[in-house]
């Protein structure tokens, strides 16, 4: 992938403007709207220097429980306890009704690292009877590599004529350093799966040498729409912004229409995937 320096897009930057030199806090604000308008690039489409096609080992973990025989005579909620499986860290809460039965079983944390199925126990309560079986989802975790998934298929998608579509749903995961994971609905195994997406955007400093050039004409062109709202001429710098989005047109043009590069759309029906055309 061809590169261009920060410094460099700077220098165009200035001579754009029609001034000598920018002021520190001006050059500050220069390689924001950089990396602003880099990262709106990065995510515009499935750009190849931003994508990658990687094996990936799903997590196994519990998704739910279903009670199979709720039991009888139970004055208080049983306690869930699971073993086997390979997994840890699994947990669940049932509850019971009236009849002194347990009527429901919720996962509270559903571990990590199964390689199978673990044994669902209910003890204690003061009853007996009650049977539960836990029921296996695969997880993709995104981690800090992977910002958004394209698509999952069972094989590899370069490597055979015809490829075995996965469906995935991104699922909201907590902490400030993680990006989510998505959910495999048809996947209830650590079998390696092919993922291709998107990695995050980098973010680039004044000193990088390494900001992609494909966007780099867009991002300076837009930065300097930046500059003309900050001095307050905004009309021109709404014609500036629209002069941005020809030029990154122009780049999507070569992707999408001349080079044909497109990614078939999936569907999700009653638990089954098809893959259609973009």
């Amino acid at each position: 992938m061809r590169h261009i320096a920060v410094s460099t897009m700077l220098a165009n930057l200035v001579s754009m403007v029609g001034v000598d030199s920018f002021l520190a806090a001006e050059t500050t604000a220069a390689v924001r709207s950089f990396n602003r308008f880099g990262k709106l690039a990065w995510d515009r489409t499935s750009w190849p220097l931003a994508s990658r096609l990687t094996q990936v080992i799903p997590d196994l973990r519990v998704r739910s429980v279903q009670v199979g025989n709720g039991g009888a005579s139970y004055s208080s909620a049983p306690t869930v306890g699971f073993s086997g499986g390979g997994g840890n860290s699994a947990a669940a809460t049932a509850t019971i009704n009236a009849d002194g039965q347990v009527n429901g079983i919720a996962v509270t944390n559903n571990g990590t690292a199964f390689t199978g199925v673990p044994t669902v126990a209910l003890t204690s309560g003061g009853g007996s009877g009650a049977t539960a079986t836990a029921s296996m989802l695969s997880y993709i975790d995104f981690g800090q590599d992977i910002s958004e998934i394209f698509r999952v298929t069972l094989n590899d998608p370069y490597g055979s004529s015809s490829s075995s579509e996965l469906a995935f749903k991104n699922n909201y995961v907590t902490g400030s350093s993680e990006y989510g994971e998505a959910i495999l609905p048809d996947h209830n195994s650590t079998a390696p799966v092919w993922v291709y997406y998107r990695a995050p955007f980098p973010g680039y400093a004044s000193d990088s040498s390494v900001f992609p050039y494909i966007f780099s004409e867009y991002a300076i062109t837009s930065a300097y729409g930046d500059w003309l709202q900050a001095d307050g001429q905004t009309d021109k710098g709404q014609v500036i912004y629209s002069q941005a989005e020809q030029i990154l047109a122009t780049e999507l043009d070569k992707l999408e229409r001349q080079e044909g590069q497109n990614s078939p759309i999936q569907f999700i029906t009653y638990g089954t995937t098809a893959a259609t055309s973009a």
